[in-house]
């Protein structure tokens, strides 16, 4: 079992900075704060709304970068298409299926365009957070569970991790986001998903006090080459220069959004609202309330 995070290797980061000043796709990227730039381990995925549109590696001393291949598929496709004798006839639109080569800004967009038809709401909601909160680090969290007893093996990812200051150095915070109907929160699977990530943090805190100060860094790096159009938070500044970042299975919380009042208000048989029935189930798995956010919608939603 292992967790790491961080570009470590001082060759890629110098790459890094140095492709940052050309012209070119990952200029672009720095540049596009809507866009969220996950740190792996001496990798990166650029997130658009949960869909990993460049993942971004360093191969014989260079950057490089590849998609997936359906994010090439070209969105302002429009015409239709005949079906003849078994056999769709492409004809002019066969080559402007694909878009086939970056040409700035108008290429990312595309991408960005294609991903979103693999979206849904509630990435998209972990997206409007994540980059609304210029202290969330990270974004997709896979913690190895295997072999942890008691523990599902394929454990979900955490949606979002965040520092938070406080008067002790600088907390580590996951929260796990689910949109109002998930119906994760009425089986209380939530609570148990959230007591198998306190069990593998507990496991791993060394090494995910290690992997987010290297993350701190590669992203107050990425800032500074964005010039500036990028920015972070003070608390991943101060973790980047070396403050105190306090690791605990104590910090894992849950988000809860997209609901109306009449579904907020809304009353089971028992009395209860749904908001009131997910903060007693996570309160037996030692959640408090300070860790529990509903919030109708995800505008003006802080982490």
């Amino acid at each position: 079992m292992s967790f790491k995070r961080g570009i470590r290797g001082g060759e890629f980061r110098g790459a890094l900075e140095a492709l940052a000043q050309q012209d070119g796709w990952w200029k672009d990227v720095l540049a596009d704060k809507s866009l969220i730039i996950g740190v792996r381990d001496e990798y990166l995925n650029v997130y658009w709304q949960g869909q990993s549109i460049f993942k971004v590696s360093f191969r014989g001393g260079k950057v490089t970068a590849s998609t997936h291949e359906k994010y090439l598929l070209n969105p302002d496709l429009r015409d239709q298409v005949s079906l003849v004798e078994g056999k769709f006839a492409f004809g002019e639109a066969e080559p402007r299926m694909l878009t086939r080569k970056y040409e700035g800004v108008e290429t990312l967009a595309k991408l960005k365009r294609a991903a979103s038809l693999y979206s849904g709401r509630e990435k998209e909601g972990v997206h409007e957070i994540a980059t609304s909160n210029l202290s969330v680090v990270d974004v997709e969290i896979a913690i190895n569970a295997s072999g942890v007893p008691g523990v599902e093996r394929n454990l979900p990812r955490m949606d979002l991790a965040n520092f938070e200051t406080t008067a002790n150095g600088v907390d580590l915070v996951f929260w796990e986001a689910k949109t109002f109907s998930n119906p994760e929160l009425e089986n209380g699977k939530i609570a148990g998903q959230i007591k198998d990530y306190r069990t593998v943090i507990d496991l791993h805190k060394t090494e995910i006090d290690d992997s987010y100060r290297w993350v701190a860094k590669n992203l107050a790096d990425m800032a500074q080459w964005s010039n500036p159009r990028r920015n972070v938070a003070a608390a991943i500044s101060a973790v980047a220069d070396g403050a105190k970042l306090n690791v605990s299975s104590a910090n894992v919380g849950l988000l809860v959004y997209d609901f109306t009042a009449d579904q907020r208000d809304r009353e089971d048989k028992s009395g209860k609202t749904l908001k009131e029935r997910v903060t007693e189930s996570l309160a037996k798995v030692g959640v408090g309330q300070e860790r529990i956010k509903f919030k109708g919608t995800t505008k003006g939603l802080t982490i």
